[in-house]
């Protein structure tokens, strides 16, 4: 048996067994075939059930659109798209808002602790303890009675002159600092 023959029996198969009654066939048997007998409807050509295929056109067949679907699918489109245009304007402006009011509560907060910071400076100057220390450090102030003792250092910009100028004169050689000893006058540095 050839294989085109196996085509053959199995398309008889399929087209000999009637189609199961639907709920159309049942409709049609009350009003309009009434008179005709119900072999001669399953055997009608528009009752018969194709085989069945298994394959993309098959598939594609039974998904077809119809006018009235692709109508139906366009307005979806349209509507869909309307309504993300509506809502994409409310939704930029809400998240940028969102992202504003972040740094408005972070300078907020950064705010809250300078005040903070500023109160306990206003509060302690107002300690009399705080304003005596300040007044001895800052202005040299003494009671009287007291003897003020002030040690008298080199500034930090003088200390870093002398310290520069003892790097240059370890690095320069032992005869180029005799000579800066001979030709320099004592007391000028």
């Amino acid at each position: 048996m050839s294989s085109d023959d196996m085509v053959e029996a199995v398309e008889q198969e399929v087209h000999a067994d009637p189609a199961p009654p639907t709920a159309d066939d049942a409709l049609d048997a009350d009003t309009s075939d009434a008179g005709t007998p119900r072999v001669a409807r399953e055997r009608s050509p528009r009752n018969r059930r194709r085989p069945a295929r298994n394959g993309l056109g098959a598939r594609l067949r039974e998904i077809a659109m119809t006018p009235a679907s692709l109508a139906t699918l366009v307005i979806t489109v349209v509507v869909v798209c309307v309504v993300a245009l509506t809502l994409a304007m409310p939704l930029r402006t809400y998240f940028s808002q969102r992202s504003e009011f972040r740094q408005l509560t972070a300078s907020n907060e950064q705010l809250r602790r300078e005040v903070a910071d500023y109160q306990q400076k206003v509060n302690e100057q107002n300690d009399p303890a705080y304003i005596e220390a300040q007044a001895r450090t800052r202005l040299q102030f003494v009671k009287p009675g007291e003897i003020p003792l002030v040690m008298l250092f080199p500034a930090d910009e003088a200390r870093r002159e002398a310290a520069e100028r003892a790097e240059e004169r370890a690095r320069a050689p032992w005869y180029g600092n005799l000579w800066d000893t001979l030709s320099t006058p004592p007391g000028v540095q």
